[in-house]
């Protein structure tokens, strides 16, 4: 059987080339300028260095807060170069956003047409939140992946098989081993829930359907329920042996941390408590995460016919009687609504739910329901089409053909100088300036071109779409012109603007500043003493530029070398450790430096 026709060929192949270009060969132009990305990184720096794939220490002290599958594949990534670099430490997340994207194509063209299928993969290869994870060095975007995948697999095991012959095969016929492999993995990521969220989904997707088709009978949801619960044992037996393994090498310490991630941070528990927020800060990173796509739902609302439908459904609500609110009526209402529409809606709105529940709340948490959004969005989109509502998208193409050719203008104004240094003021003052000497007075050089003419060409495609011009023949569409301008202006955004600006905060330069002070003497940092309930801060950028080479001070207590320490902690150095050891200032930072944002010491020290 064929799972679907030529033209979902093409959307499978245009989604994958879309991803490649658009993803792979920007990921190493912007070094590494946050505490997130590093943290993550140098774990794969101490598999490799340490020969130890189960709990390795970095930092000198740190042993890993999440499972190791991303950073198995981050150093699986660098054994052919030998050593970690910021290109294969973002590589295998660009690589799950795409084959999410891939897999969601061929999910879709098959059950929702290849319309749907193409814009929803469009959609989740530009919008903000997965664009930027997908190319950060996050166990998130792998995690997203692999629990959207599973779900994919767990709803092709439910559906009615068709055999060669034209026979029907049961649904849910043996286990969903496709499933429970991924649903590994999603654990080996990140921890249990890449197990819960596609089996909560699932079991909640069987109740509706046996609520809803009576040929779904008590015993058979019961044996399919039996088999789920199956699959999730199946599912933990794969990562049950890692943490077996991580135990007996960090006993007690991994258990606390084990407990603290998974139950504390469900619970509102944690230790170090982080990321808290109400529940309405998921609609609101919900609705940021979608930009640009979020717009024209948004314009769509005045374009709407509100008054018809209010009118209508209040004369529906006089002509019905209480006795067809009954089940059985609603049951057969809901009977024209498409399993893949019923399964589609609860995976969104179930892990969104899921995620409102702990304490602890971060958009990029909420990623997983991102790619089943983007098909109830493309589905939208095709309804405001059909029934001639298109200023929603031509007002969003509008407003992405005034970026691309502001893009250029700004370009063109800050080469020639036109902004002064002057009208910058306050605490990130410094920032801002290097920032703007890095357009104007930095090297543009491939990339530079490149991004202005892409931004220039999205401009174009634009106006040609808004104009109704003729291009090859045929008329561009504002929709896919959006599109297709959304995907340049990504293009340009990572192939220069975003490494031009945030390259001056990169941690590579002191890194360098630390190296060439240490002159091979053992490196090591102090960053004070943490506090009850406060997550503690290294130098995870610098360790990760020079090696993993970084020990902790405070900890190992040695005789001399060389100390990296903040401002901030230098109270804590002197009066904990003044009397016993020496110290002589080499270094002072001219300007605010590393993920601590402060003045930065580096000293040789002595044992009186």
């Amino acid at each position: 059987m064929r799972i679907f026709d030529d033209k979902g060929k093409l959307v499978v192949v245009l989604t994958l080339l879309a991803g490649i270009i658009t993803l792979l060969p920007f990921l190493g132009l912007a070094e590494f300028n946050t505490k997130g990305e590093p943290r993550e990184a140098v774990v794969a720096v101490s598999m490799l260095n340490q020969h130890n794939w189960i709990l390795p220490v970095n930092n000198g002290i740190e042993i890993p807060y999440k499972p190791p599958f991303f950073q198995w594949c981050i150093a699986l990534f660098s054994l052919p170069a030998g050593h970690v670099s910021v290109f294969t430490a973002r590589l295998p997340s660009a690589l799950a956003l795409i084959l999410m994207a891939v897999c969601g194509a061929c999910f879709s063209a098959r059950r929702s047409g290849w319309r749907v299928a193409l814009l929803a993969a469009m959609l989740v290869l530009t919008n903000f939140e997965l664009h930027r994870a997908g190319t950060n060095c996050r166990v998130d975007m792998v995690l997203t992946a692999f629990v959207v995948c599973a779900l994919y697999a767990l709803y092709v095991w439910f559906e009615p098989k068709q055999t060669a012959g034209g026979s029907v095969r049961k649904r849910c016929g043996g286990l969903p081993w496709l499933a429970i492999l991924l649903m590994s993995c999603a654990t080996l990521t990140k921890g249990p829930v890449g197990i819960v969220l596609p089996l909560m989904v699932m079991f909640f997707f069987l109740l509706f359907m046996a609520w809803r088709d009576r040929s779904l009978c008590v015993s058979s949801l019961w044996h399919i329920c039996w088999k789920l619960g199956l699959s999730a044992v199946l599912a933990c037996v794969v990562p049950a042996v890692w943490y077996v393994l991580a135990y007996q090498q960090g006993g007690k310490e991994f258990l606390d941390l084990v407990a603290d991630e998974n139950v504390g941070r469900f619970l509102g528990r944690m230790k170090f408590v982080t990321h808290d927020q109400p529940w309405p800060y998921n609609i609101l990173t919900l609705i940021t995460g979608w930009l640009p796509w979020t717009l024209p739902i948004v314009f769509s609302l005045f374009v709407l016919p509100w008054r018809r439908w209010v009118s209508a459904a209040r004369e529906k609500s006089q002509l019905l009687s209480a006795a067809s609110l009954r089940s059985e009526r609603l049951r057969e209402a809901m009977k024209n609504v498409r399993p893949v529409q019923v399964f589609t809606w609860l995976s969104f709105l179930l892990i969104f739910v899921f995620y409102c529940i702990p304490r602890s709340k971060r958009s990029v948490y909420l990623m997983p329901c991102y790619p089943f959004m983007a098909v109830l969005m493309a589905e939208y989109a095709q309804w405001l089409i059909r029934k001639h509502h298109e200023m929603p998208q031509r007002l969003l193409t509008a407003l992405l053909t005034a970026v691309g050719i502001i893009v250029p203008l700004l370009f063109v104004g800050l080469r020639l100088q036109l902004v002064p240094d002057s009208i910058f003021h306050g605490r990130h003052a410094y920032e801002n300036i290097l920032i703007l000497h890095a357009f104007s007075t930095g090297r543009a050089g491939f990339t530079g071109a490149l991004a202005i003419l892409l931004a220039a060409v999205a401009a174009c495609v634009g106006l040609a779409a808004l104009l109704r011009r003729r291009v090859c023949g045929r008329s561009i569409g504002v929709l896919p012109a959006a599109v297709v301008i959304m995907l340049l202006i990504n293009i340009s955004l990572d192939a220069y603007l975003k490494p031009a600006a945030l390259n001056v905060r990169s941690y590579r330069p002191f890194a360098a500043v630390i190296d060439s002070a240490a002159a091979g003497r053992q490196i090591y940092a102090f960053t004070g003493f943490s506090e009850p309930g406060s997550d503690p801060l290294r130098f995870y950028g610098a360790d990760f530029y020079l090696d993993d080479c970084m020990r902790q001070f405070a900890a190992d207590r040695p005789a001399k070398g060389v100390l990296v320490v903040n401002d901030g902690s230098r109270a804590q150095l002197d009066s904990a450790f003044a009397r016993k050891y020496s110290f002589e200032k080499i270094y002072k930072s001219a300007h605010r430096e590393t993920e601590f944002k402060d003045t930065i010491y580096i000293y040789t020290f002595r044992r009186r």
